[in-house]
C-alpha cells in the first residue's frame, strides 16, 4: 500500500491577498497537528514555517515586486515541507512500517 499523501498538488497563487494562502495557512496548520501527533519534529517545525509564512503573506498589502518575494518565500518553504514529508515516508519504510 502507498502512502503518498494527496497534499502536493498545484496551488495557483496570484497575488498576496489570494486566498491560496489561506488555504496553505489551513493546510500546513493540519501538518503541523498531525506531525506532532505522530512525533515528527522535523515535519511539524517545516510546516509550522510554511504556516507562518503563508499567514505572513495573507495579512499584508504589498506591491507587486513584493509580492513575489513572498510567493517565493512560500514556494521555498513548500519545498522544505516536500523533503520534510519524503524523509518521513524514508523513516517509515526502514523500519517496516
Amino acid at each position: 500500500m502507498s502512502l503518498t499523501p494527496p497534499l502536493f498538488f498545484p496551488i495557483p497563487v496570484q497575488t498576496v491577498n489570494d486566498q491560496s494562502f489561506l488555504h496553505i495557512m489551513r493546510a500546513s496548520h493540519v501538518i503541523k497537528g498531525a506531525s506532532s501527533n505522530l512525533m515528527c519534529g522535523q515535519l511539524r517545525e517545516t510546516a509550522t514555517n510554511l504556516e507562518q509564512g503563508a499567514a505572513a503573506a495573507n495579512q499584508i498589502e504589498t506591491s507587486a515586486h513584493e509580492a513575489e518575494i513572498l510567493k517565493e518565500n512560500v514556494k521555498k518553504m513548500f519545498e522544505k515541507l516536500k523533503t520534510a514529508v519524503d524523509n518521513y515516508h524514508k523513516f517509515l519504510d526502514s523500519v517496516g512500517i
